[in-house]
């Protein structure tokens, strides 16, 4: 059999972080989307809609993810209270899914770190 070993990451390290409001932050994730169709989706956790780049997979970054330590090169994030499953930009009949990742530890701790060091606009 097959021995499994779960190990999860114990840091996130955040190079740039920008913040919006939620309705820029939504018609980012519809720029060059034509009518009628699906944006990108956004992020969303314990109240914050978000989005990361990591950073490309160097052998440093790879040395750093298998020691536990994700770098991520951008943060783009809105404080978003309640989830919604999808939103609509009216102007072009643009969907935007929203992704409830509550349920991932990662993502719940980033975004209550960032209710805890940035305001609601």
């Amino acid at each position: 059999m097959v021995k499994i070993i779960y190990e999860p990451y114990h840091t996130v390290v955040i190079h740039e972080i920008v913040q919006y409001d939620l309705n820029m932050l939504i018609h980012l994730h519809g720029l060059g989307v034509q009518s009628g169709q699906l944006g990108r989706p956004i992020n969303w956790a314990n109240g914050v809609a978000f989005n990361h780049l990591p950073m490309p997979a160097t052998e440093d970054i790879i040395k750093e993810q298998i020691k536990g330590k994700i770098h991520w090169s951008h943060l783009s994030f809105a404080f978003m209270p309640k989830h919604q499953q999808i939103i609509e930009i009216p102007e072009g009949k643009i969907r935007i899914p929203i992704l409830n990742l509550s349920d991932n530890e990662i993502f719940r701790d980033v975004a209550d770190w960032i209710k805890k060091h940035y305001k609601s606009k």
